[in-house]
């Protein structure tokens, strides 16, 4: 845990420059998540003890009105880890979540892993917010370079953007899933395969409980090119450790 704190820390560091900040916190990200699963399912598998259903709360911006996309695409990383989320706003009745003053998710899951989640959601969440500057850049520069309506470049802008967080979301919950598969046959034949299949009930019956007759989010178009640059940003998060190499130990106590 203190190593991921660094991390996050030097991520997070006004003076740290964005790849060097989205590579430390998906650094970050992977080690929560590996040890966060196997812990989960070497514990079950070896004691035999029921896991525990819990929820934490995570709070989401709405900074630019893009508080639902954005909460969309973490819903895609919770869904990839067994986890179901929910959310609910603060603001002018009537007016949705586009203009609400705070934007909470609160996520359901194992114990185990949500422990991973306080330190997965903030880092997906930079990654995303880091990847999607550049992302825009070279948008407004190559499709809209001969639209000169400020409303209609403005309106362009916010749904490339606004996609490219649901693509992100994406993009990640895909590596993620293929993560989960590799633990399962990592500890395929002791048992502990078992605890990702039971988690599926167990967070569904602790969802429904917590949230009875919730409505689900109505659903919208996105823009394609937007989605489509997203996922790819999502699909190369470096959230795997092994693939990420090693990290500089110097730059950990910076």
């Amino acid at each position: 845990m203190q190593r991921v704190r660094r991390l996050l820390d030097l991520a997070e560091h006004p003076n740290t420059g964005e790849e060097e900040a989205a590579l430390a916190s998906a650094h970050a990200a992977a080690l929560m998540l590996r040890h966060g699963l196997d812990a989960a399912a070497i514990r079950r598998g070896t004691t035999g003890r029921v896991e525990t259903i819990d929820g934490i709360e995570f709070e989401v911006s709405n900074r630019g009105g893009h508080a639902r996309e954005r909460c969309w695409a973490l819903h895609l990383v919770c869904d990839a880890l067994g986890c179901k989320g929910a959310q609910r706003w603060t603001g002018v009745k009537g007016r949705g979540i586009r203009s609400a003053k705070r934007v909470t998710m609160t996520v359901i899951g194992p114990e185990a892993v949500l422990d991973g989640m306080r330190v997965l959601l903030p880092s997906i969440t930079l990654q995303m917010e880091n990847q999607v500057r550049p992302a825009l850049r070279r948008f407004t520069a190559a499709e809209l370079e001969y639209v000169t309506a400020k409303d209609r470049r403005a309106r362009a802008a916010a749904d490339f953007r606004r996609a490219f967080y649901v693509g992100f979301g994406s993009g990640v919950a895909t590596k993620l899933r293929d993560r989960v598969g590799e633990v399962t046959e990592q500890v395929r034949g002791t048992g502990a395969e078992l605890v990702l299949l039971d988690r599926t009930a167990l967070v569904q019956a602790e969802f429904d409980r917590r949230f009875p007759g919730l409505r689900p989010a109505r659903g919208t178009t996105l823009d394609r090119d937007g989605y489509d640059t997203g996922r790819k940003a999502g699909h190369h998060a470096d959230l795997n450790d092994r693939t990420i190499g090693g990290f500089p130990t110097g730059e950990l106590t910076t």
